[in-house]
């Protein structure tokens, strides 16, 4: 139950569908503060948190690193700093049209057009034409973010490539969901897993990548 000075973080994980281990990895990445501790094992964190974390999360659907999150989270004005629209979607209330799609994202439609040929973006056509979901605004603001960066297209495209490496990833993600879903089943159980496991496995290609190339964010002259 929360506290009138502040919140523990088993309530704080139901609150907001974050787990534990995910909270605690904001803390040491610094988009939340330590908690405040109130016995040798128990801390508790403001009442805020529940929407800063709602705020984390939404910022992360939206294809944000986290790095670029924590620069941006106490800002005013996170869409100028980043040169992105970061209006709210409405994905939330069922999917969006193509039109709309291109306005949230900012991808031209040539481009988009390429991305679904190649299978790099998947909407769903029914009847009335294609339809995107939440997940597909976040990989559209991402691929946007790589344009905007020096990424051309082309090697954007090559993410299809990878496909094989995506499927094996998709098959152990649902391992781990279905082991955690064994006890107590629930949604909430499901996205936490969902998140843990990406976190997981760019923490290991992050690995990978200083390994094989261990000056990789330094300027290039």
């Amino acid at each position: 139950m929360a506290s009138k000075v502040g919140v523990p973080v088993g309530e704080l994980s139901r609150r907001t569908g974050v787990s534990p281990a995910t909270i605690n990895f904001y803390v040491n990445r610094g988009l939340l503060p330590h908690p405040t501790k109130t016995a040798r094992t128990r801390a508790l964190y403001p009442p805020d948190m529940v929407e800063r974390i709602a705020r984390i999360k939404d910022f992360q659907d939206r294809g944000l690193p986290l790095a670029v999150i924590a620069r941006i989270l106490d800002s005013s004005n996170p869409a100028a700093e980043l040169g992105l629209s970061l209006a709210p979607t409405r994905s939330q209330r069922g999917p969006v049209r193509l039109t709309q799609y291109l306005d949230e994202t900012g991808l031209e439609r040539d481009v988009l057009a390429r991305m679904i040929e190649s299978e790099v973006v998947r909407p769903v056509r029914d009847e009335t034409g294609l339809a995107f979901d939440r997940a597909d605004l976040a990989a559209g603001r991402a691929i946007a973010r790589l344009l905007l960066e020096g990424v051309n297209v082309e090697t954007i495209l090559r993410h299809d490539e990878f496909q094989p490496v995506s499927h094996t990833e998709a098959r152990f993600l649902a391992e781990h969901i279905a082991q955690a879903m064994r006890d107590k089943p629930s949604h909430r159980k499901a996205t936490a897993t969902r998140a843990a496991f990406a976190t997981l496995r760019d923490y290991l290609r992050l690995r990978e990548l200083e390994a094989e190339y261990p000056d990789w964010d330094q300027p290039r002259g």
